[in-house]
């Protein structure tokens, strides 16, 4: 019989990790969460403990041992009092650290198994650390009743559900991590085509709200032409500066162990008008 896997999940106070513990408690598995989040986890999730096959235990009840998995989300510190003196440094534990994609933060691999880089992540709270910088600017603009400033660049966005359900499906399985691992969607969406959709979900939400409608309002919306990319990166070399920055992440290693893991790869399910919709929500409240 297969044993219960352990996962840690520290840096859990950002909209990226509250999506993989939703997940997690939908599976047979024992989730640590640090001590001091304990109470405010067993009690918002109270429903799902109660009748799923997950358990929830707080870091001095669950410490670190070999055969558990540690998955970091942010720039910590992670380190807690029940880790120890030797912190971190547990035989046979495997430390995976997730960074946003755009901080381009650098890290040494002497002290994690596998890093994983989210790029262009739509969050379903405001999240400054893991949402693109562009998006409160772009929400402060339409909400001064502004057009934003579409740039050239071109982005890849993706769910915080549809990274979440990956990363569940490695952390549940028993594959380990890729030593570096890219997430992001597989369509390229450029600014202007993201702001086309962003205003038109702002006003029908405020039309919504105040009453207000126009035809323009009830019109359905065009389908945007985005192509389907492929997950191998195989860039024409020499690459321009604005190819460069345009270029998308090379998807390949992910959907690889996502194959072999259950054989379904890297397939994003969430719209991204739906993730835009759920993006914006909160910056409506």
């Amino acid at each position: 019989m297969r044993r219960t896997p352990v996962i840690h999940l520290r840096g859990v106070n950002c909209a990226l990790a509250q999506a993989i513990l939703e997940r997690l408690l939908r599976a047979r598995v024992d989730i640590v969460v640090p001590q001091s989040s304990l109470e405010y986890y067993r009690e918002r999730y109270s429903v799902e403990l109660d009748f799923g096959d997950c358990t929830l235990y707080g870091s001095n009840e669950r410490p670190l041992e070999g055969g558990h998995r540690l998955f970091l989300l942010g720039q910590g510190p992670f380190n807690l009092l029940s880790d120890g003196e030797s912190g971190l440094d547990v035989d046979g534990l495997e430390v995976v650290l997730a960074l946003p994609g755009h901080t381009g933060f650098e890290v040494e691999y002497d002290w994690i198994d596998a890093l994983v880089l989210v790029h262009d992540l739509l969050p379903r709270a405001k999240d400054p650390d893991w949402e693109s910088p562009l998006f409160p600017e772009w929400m402060r603009c339409l909400k001064s009743g502004l057009q934003p400033n579409a740039g050239v660049s071109e982005h890849w966005w993706v769910s915080d559900v549809d990274v979440a359900d990956a990363m569940v499906r490695i952390l549940l399985s028993n594959e380990p991590f890729s030593k570096r691992i890219s997430v992001s969607g597989r369509r390229s969406w450029p600014e202007k085509q993201t702001l086309v959709e962003l205003s038109m979900l702002y006003n029908r939400t405020m039309a919504g709200r105040t009453g207000q409608f126009s035809v323009e309002h009830l019109t359905a919306a065009p389908t945007p032409v985005i192509e389907l990319q492929p997950l191998t990166v195989s860039p024409q070399l020499p690459m321009s500066i604005e190819e460069n920055a345009n270029a998308r992440p090379d998807l390949s290693p992910l959907h690889d162990l996502l194959h072999r893991i259950d054989g379904d790869g890297w397939r994003p399910l969430i719209p991204i008008r739906t993730a835009l919709m759920h993006a914006l929500a909160d910056y409506m409240d």
